[in-house]
């Protein structure tokens, strides 16, 4: 990724925490860059030092001065333990409290950065599904339009078309605007981000200028986070609620949707999108689908909207990317682009990597690889996977490791009732065992004829594949774009997109 322009304004460590701090003393020393990773660090920066899970990043201190940061700053609850830490270095770097340190560093991120969030269009996009699939299509029409639009999110953070690895949904706050500065000085002037429950509560997008927030669906995930699922419900409505979101866009047929829609602010601009004609005119501004045709690869609809009517077809399958494109249609005509325009441009969409993406060989079974991993996203996955096929369904699937637990039977009870066969497999294990794990899924189960159970997720996949005919289909689900498989602590390069092509006699 491109540096930031060195011929920005300067600005120094005064200007920098100017009301964000009761320190006396702040030198007009220049800071040269922020960071709250010690190993990132280059002379003339600022390190940040915030309290973790398991450390302090006060214990790093003293490797951040040794690579040049001129100033540590720390919460002022913990300006003793800063002091006596620093006592020996203070020579070579000054530490500064900040009360409420963390929740200022939005403030001070966009104001170093020269506040890019204020400069390029943002739609933010938050839900338990298709948060993925929102913003890359958003990315994928802005850039027919013009010519340059970037993604952040799970699949990477860059120019759509070329993604660099990311390592969280929703990056850390100072990255964040870094980030967002980068692509300004790239020409960048549209950016579609997905935004995380865990990015939200943690305040990663605090100061973030969005343009739209979308609202794809809310079902169960993340409870092992955020223990119960209104906690979850409350960190996501932080996207609507505590950013200076222009617009918003919502999943009128989701109830979460409805319930964000109901507590609108009066000076709000509200797109509603849905299946349902009469709950989305609620609002002057809407799309709607109806005449919903599936076809083998791919669906065609009439698309209704408070700017235009348009038969559209597109190379997608599953009525839940119906949602998706429609979401997206909302984004796109609230950013000027005519209707007319938009709906060529969406007709041109292409799957997301990992998320129902469709792999169909000649007389072979189709395989459709998706990244389903809660029960809501496995059912609609099978639901719509159904409507594409007129032979048997067969799923693959297993749950994460040290993860919430109470979901595993549930999906377990989705896939048994909306598929032929299921084959439990492992997923990302981690440090819990394997056998646990199936065992936990099995209690969704009622009837073990309808199941196998194969631990080798490769074996599962193959096998899958190898008993299935030309008329079935198979999902394999949980992983979706993942080129890895975590076991106890090791990273494992695996991709459920490779085994399937070599199953279905695909040379790569």
């Amino acid at each position: 990724m491109a540096a930031i322009n060195t011929n920005r304004t300067v600005v120094t460590l005064k200007q920098l925490l100017n009301g964000l701090t009761v320190s006396e003393y702040l030198p007009e020393i220049e800071v040269k860059g922020l960071t709250l990773d010690s190993r990132e660090v280059e002379p003339g920066y600022v390190f940040i030092a915030l309290e973790g899970q398991l450390d302090h990043g006060l214990a790093y201190a003293e490797a951040a001065i040794s690579k040049g940061a001129v100033a540590v700053l720390c919460d002022e609850k913990f300006d003793q333990y800063c002091q006596q830490i620093l006592s020996r270095l203070m020579s070579r770097a000054i530490c500064v409290p900040v009360r409420g340190l963390q929740d200022k560093l939005g403030e001070m991120a966009s104001h170093f950065y020269d506040d890019p969030s204020e400069k390029i269009f943002i739609s933010g996009v938050t839900g338990t599904d298709g948060k993925t699939s929102v913003s890359h299509f958003i990315a994928q029409a802005m850039k027919q339009a013009y010519g340059l639009s970037a993604v952040i999110g799970t699949l990477g953070n860059g120019l759509v078309d070329n993604l660099e690895e990311s390592s969280h949904t929703t990056p850390n706050v100072i990255d964040l605007h870094k980030m967002l500065a980068e692509f300004y000085q790239q020409g960048v002037e549209y950016v579609a981000m997905e935004v995380s429950s865990h990015g939200l509560d943690q305040r990663r997008v605090a100061n973030v200028n969005f343009d739209v927030a979308v609202l794809t669906n809310l079902s169960r995930d993340h409870l092992d986070y955020h223990g119960d699922i209104e906690s979850y419900k409350q960190a996501k409505k932080k996207l609507f609620t505590d950013n200076a979101s222009k617009s918003l866009v919502l999943n009128i047929d989701d109830a979460f949707g409805v319930e964000i829609f109901n507590e609108k602010k009066s000076n709000q601009t509200i797109w509603l999108y849905g299946l349902d004609e009469v709950k989305v005119k609620q609002s002057q501004l809407y799309a709607f689908a109806s005449n919903i045709r599936n076809a083998i690869n791919g669906i065609a609809f009439t698309l209704n909207s408070s700017k235009g009517v348009a038969d559209v077809n597109v190379q997608l399958i599953g009525d839940f990317n119906i949602y998706n494109v429609l979401a997206s249609m909302c984004v796109l005509m609230e950013s000027g682009i005519n209707f007319n325009h938009a709906v060529k441009y969406i007709e041109k969409l292409h799957t997301v990597a990992g998320r129902m993406e469709l792999l169909s060989i000649n007389g072979k079974p189709s395989v459709v690889i998706d990244y389903a991993h809660t029960p809501e996203a496995l059912a609609q996955a099978l639901i719509n996977v159904r409507k594409h096929t007129s032979g048997k369904v067969i799923c693959v699937f297993g749950c994460g490791g040290d993860r919430d637990t109470g979901k595993r039977a549930l999906m377990a009870k989705a896939a048994e009732e909306l598929s032929d066969l299921v084959i439990l497999t492992n997923d990302n294990p981690r440090t819990e065992d394997p056998l646990k794990i199936i065992d936990d899924i099995k209690q969704g189960i009622e009837n073990e004829i309808q199941l196998i159970v194969e631990i080798d997720r490769k074996k599962a996949i193959q096998h899958a594949i190898e008993i299935s005919t030309a008329e079935d289909m198979v999902l394999i689900a949980g992983k979706g774009h993942e080129l890895f498989q975590i076991i106890g602590d090791e990273k494992i390069a695996f991709s459920d997109k490779d085994i399937a092509l070599l199953s279905l006699g695909v040379s790569q």
